[in-house]
């Protein structure tokens, strides 16, 4: 598959300038989990973007559980993590994957801006 790399790939480009590693680990039985897993072990060299503080906004009368979170914080939160249009991203979670797919959703989603 085009957007999937597996361990070996990464182990070799692992510190490449052109990497960014996203961590993007949840529970939504345990909010705070997947920020403390990323505190106690990573990827080295991963960021850690968080579904609810920075994958959605705050949800409101309408718009679901976990809102798209504005274009500008998305943004924000990407420049300050290193990420532009000249970087490969390789985001994971720990679950079947619906973390880190929404982050790639996202990031889809933001190119059409």
């Amino acid at each position: 598959m085009k957007y999937i790399v597996d361990v070996e790939w990464l182990k070799d480009n692992l510190n490449k300038s052109e990497i960014r590693i996203v961590d993007c680990r949840f529970s939504l039985r345990d909010p705070l989990a997947g920020e403390l897993a990323y505190k106690k072990e990573h990827i080295p060299g991963a960021v850690y973007f968080d579904l609810e503080k920075d994958l959605s906004a705050t949800p409101t009368v309408h718009g679901g559980r976990h809102p798209l979170p504005s274009i500008q914080s998305i943004k924000e939160k990407l420049e300050l993590s290193g990420i532009d249009e000249r970087v490969k991203i390789v985001v994971y979670d720990d679950g079947t994957g619906e973390y880190a797919s929404r982050f790639w959703w996202l990031l889809n989603y933001l190119n059409e801006f």
